[in-house]
């Protein structure tokens, strides 16, 4: 029988990830309607902190839980 507090915490890392995968796509999108130099970076290091959290949503994932 499946444990529910390991389906609890496989449930959350999908939410997670779902919702930064959201996030990613919007700073993409944002990125693209402007211009300015300064609010491409600031975007640019928006989605190189959001891919960091999602490779460490799918570490945590693929590990065991306690």
């Amino acid at each position: 029988m499946p444990d529910p507090a390991e389906g609890a915490r496989l449930a959350t890392i999908a939410e997670i990830n779902n919702a930064l995968c959201a996030a990613r796509c919007s700073a993409q999108l944002a990125g693209m309607e402007t211009e300015e130099f300064v609010v491409r970076e600031l975007l640019l290091t928006t989605l190189q902190q959001i891919d960091r959290a999602a490779e460490a949503i799918r570490r945590l994932a693929a590990s065991p839980s306690r």
